[in-house]
């Protein structure tokens, strides 16, 4: 796989209709994939990780208290 750098999408709080929050803290490190950013302040928040094998909607939440969705799969 070749890793990309994706900005994540937005989500309004009132968009959280009882989906799960992980908090990625000061960051959060993989073991091979790309590297997401938040959508709200820029800063890089999940490192070389493949968010697309997750199967739970879960909603990333960065420390700047943004939430944040990986982009649709191509």
């Amino acid at each position: 796989m070749k890793m990309a750098e994706i900005m994540m999408l937005p989500v309004a709080p009132y968009e959280v209709n009882g989906r799960n929050i992980f908090d990625t803290g000061i960051s959060t490190v993989g073991r091979g994939g790309h590297d997401y950013f938040c959508a709200h302040c820029g800063r890089q928040m999940v490192h070389n990780m493949d968010l697309s094998k997750i199967e739970a909607e879960i909603l990333y939440k960065c420390s700047c208290g943004g939430l944040n969705v990986p982009p649709p799969v191509e």
